[in-house]
């Protein structure tokens, strides 16, 4: 490729495209792992296989668009697009004969060794699969870019028009791009820092849903509906909302490698006031110090997030918060406690009303850290226990409703609150539903309003006759109890 041509295009086969180059076919930091599922996996084998089968004269099998970020220094060619389909290629082109293609350096995680470990074992058991001889009819359209602003522009403009990509993909790569170093030669180093935080991010286990992977349920489930979700305005965030808020809605960075920071937790210099019997007043200072811990970072979750490594260290800090909330080791018997109302009580409601628990329980966590955690959590419980009894199908529209035709926006009131029991306060009053609680007449175990009613009877240790009236006492009771 030329200095004057930093684009070139053109048509190979998969042969040609291993063969043809003395760089090898890599990943960069900005890929995610290997996401093919096996269904897709035995698509491809049973589509190969009949494509050869097919006697009569026939077109090469065309695969689409592969672009490629050719990198002179590191003599790389980095797949910016298509590297699902080369990986499962590959896979298949080492099952066939023995051996991966020349020229192929395909790096990944333990969690994507795994997914390549089901697909080769897919087409290894698979009774008729294609021949090698498959390789060389494969084609396509290959776009190689010199430069790396010019690689992300592409891989915006190739990802951007529908979703092959979830928008966390394109919010990475954009971010990536805007990351920047203070220093000649720092942006690389400080692009592969982010990538690998990121990396820990996405590899995330799932706290919600077997079904979507941990960095795309944090932007959609919490992080976008904690940042959007502000008086009456409580709609459903589709890709284009992600993609306004944490990519056209960020700001510059100030001073390249160095952001700014916003009130916070974890970032309040004066933490009380002492007034002198001389009539002087005196500050207490909060201690500033560094944590090695991602959820210490300084951030709030409503604060502007900035482009490249504000974007990076805010989305660290809040799955390190999710995370410490929900699995990571924990001797804050706070936690413990919140961890066994969400299992005793939470798992026996609707799913769409446990999202927002954890999603209002985040943001709690974000502003108060694990004080009174437990308390909010059985008042957050009580609220939400309202809605399972007064429906026998809680749609995704009635968890919004919560939020949406409160008084006052439960999360509002948590990102505003300067101590906890207001919090708490809000849920007692707007959300008591006493006279539901007094006059419902659900069966004890009798589906799934009758479930959480068996959850609630056996977390407070009453008899299964009773009715649930008396709930807010038992609260009361157990928070005693509990904290004597």
């Amino acid at each position: 490729m030329s200095t004057t041509a930093p684009v070139d295009v053109s048509v190979q086969s998969f042969a040609q495209l291993f063969a043809e180059s003395p760089f090898p076919l890599a990943l960069d930091t900005y890929q995610r792992g290997f996401v093919w599922n096996d269904d897709k996996i035995r698509q491809l084998s049973e589509d190969l296989t009949h494509y050869q089968a097919e006697t009569r004269a026939k077109p090469p099998y065309y695969m689409g668009t592969i672009l490629l970020h050719q990198n002179a220094t590191k003599e790389k060619r980095f797949i910016i697009d298509g590297q699902q389909r080369l990986t499962a290629l590959c896979i298949l082109h080492r099952q066939l004969s023995g051996a991966l293609p020349a020229h192929c350096a395909l790096t990944y995680s333990p969690k994507s060794a795994r997914r390549i470990g089901g697909a080769a074992r897919i087409f290894r058991d698979q009774i008729e699969r294609p021949t090698a001889e498959i390789f060389a009819k494969i084609v396509f359209t290959v776009i190689r870019v010199e430069r790396v602003d010019l690689a992300f522009t592409f891989f915006d403009t190739q990802n951007n028009r529908g979703v092959p990509l979830h928008a966390t993909d394109l919010l990475k790569a954009y971010h990536l791009r805007a990351v920047d170093g203070a220093i000649t030669g720092r942006k690389e180093a400080l692009q592969t820092l982010c990538a690998r935080r990121w990396e820990v991010v996405q590899q995330g286990a799932s706290i919600m849903s077997h079904e979507q992977e941990f960095a795309p349920s944090l932007f959609t489930k919490f992080l976008w509906r904690a940042r959007y979700w502000t008086g009456s305005r409580v709609v459903y965030g589709d890709h284009d909302a992600l993609m306004e808020e944490f990519q056209k809605q960020t700001w510059p960075a100030e001073g390249q490698d160095t952001i700014p920071l916003y009130r916070s937790r974890h970032n309040r210099l004066g933490t009380a006031l002492t007034l002198k019997p001389e009539g002087h007043g005196e500050i207490h200072g909060n201690r500033i110090s560094l944590s090695p811990k991602a959820e210490d970072l300084p951030f709030a979750i409503r604060q502007p997030i900035h482009k490249g490594i504000g974007f990076f260290l805010f989305a660290d800090k809040y799955a390190a918060l999710l995370r410490r909330l929900m699995t990571d080791p924990t001797e804050s018997a706070e936690i413990q406690k919140f961890r066994e109302v969400y299992t005793a009580l939470l798992t026996a409601n609707s799913v769409f009303l446990r999202e927002i628990f954890l999603l209002a329980s985040l943001m709690y966590a974000d502003q108060f850290d694990d004080e009174k955690l437990w308390e909010f959590s059985l008042w957050m419980d009580h609220a939400l226990g309202a809605i399972r009894l007064e429906k026998q199908q809680v749609r995704y529209e009635a968890a919004q409703n919560f939020f949406k035709h409160d008084a006052l926006n439960l999360l509002d009131v948590i990102a505003n609150g300067y101590r906890p029991e207001q919090v708490i306060a809000h849920l007692q009053k707007q959300h008591s539903r006493a006279e539901l609680y007094a006059s419902e007449k659900v069966e004890t175990g009798k589906g799934v309003q009758g479930a959480y009613k068996h959850a609630v009877l056996a977390y407070y240790g009453r008899p299964p006759s009773d009715s649930l009236s008396g709930k807010p006492g038992w609260i009361a009771t157990k928070l005693k109890g509990g904290r004597a």
